[in-house]
């Protein structure tokens, strides 16, 4: 059995649940969860502000881990075989059609109106399918990352998900060295951005 933290709904206490492990399918993956960071995203499932959500769920997208076991030859997104005992995390946004304004124009799939976001937009009862357990199952298709040799976890997810987030903000802006910009708001986001 797993332990996982389960979010019943908003406003309502984290429980401790027990999951049994997952079953793998040909190209899944079973992460041995290492870190999974607190998001303003987990804060906001919290007060109920994201509408949509499938309660209850086990929060966490932004995650790291080691590789426990694979449903047959799995590889990352540069096409390296993974390896149980690899160190690694996941893009927690898949399953984005490919075909809809914000996948193929706006470059956003992040707001694709089909994907699927581990933490958010799966109900525990698919599963461990959000950081905030012991294992987490990566489905068939989600794009993992080997993290390079000498980067720690912990340096890792120092960044969460305010670092990548900040970067996509300032990439879309197309700000560049010299110009003159004003970053409103000092959360993680706001940060990363002035620090970009």
């Amino acid at each position: 059995m797993v332990k996982a933290a389960v979010m019943n709904g908003p406003h309502m206490p984290l429980e401790i649940q027990e999951f049994p492990e997952p079953v793998l399918e040909a190209g899944g993956i079973v992460l041995r969860t290492l870190y999974s960071e607190v998001c303003g995203t987990d804060v906001h499932l919290q007060h109920g502000r994201l509408a949509g959500v499938p309660y209850p769920i086990i929060p966490g997208h932004i995650n790291i881990g080691v590789i426990e076991r694979t449903g047959g030859e799995v590889r990352d997104v540069d096409g390296a075989l993974l390896r149980e005992g690899d160190l690694v995390t996941f893009l927690d946004v898949h399953e984005t059609c490919n075909n809809c304004w914000y996948c193929l124009v706006a470059r956003a799939s992040t707001r694709c109106p089909q994907r699927k976001v581990y933490g958010i937009t799966y109900s525990a009862r698919n599963g461990l399918l959000g950081g905030w357990s012991e294992k987490i199952y990566l489905r068939p298709g989600v794009k993992v990352v080997k993290l390079p040799e000498g980067l720690a976890p912990e340096a890792f997810i120092g960044g969460g998900c305010g670092l990548p987030t900040a970067f996509h903000g300032v990439e879309r802006a197309g700000i560049r060295l010299g110009d003159t910009v004003i970053v409103q708001g000092s959360g993680p986001v706001g940060l990363n951005a002035v620090i970009l």
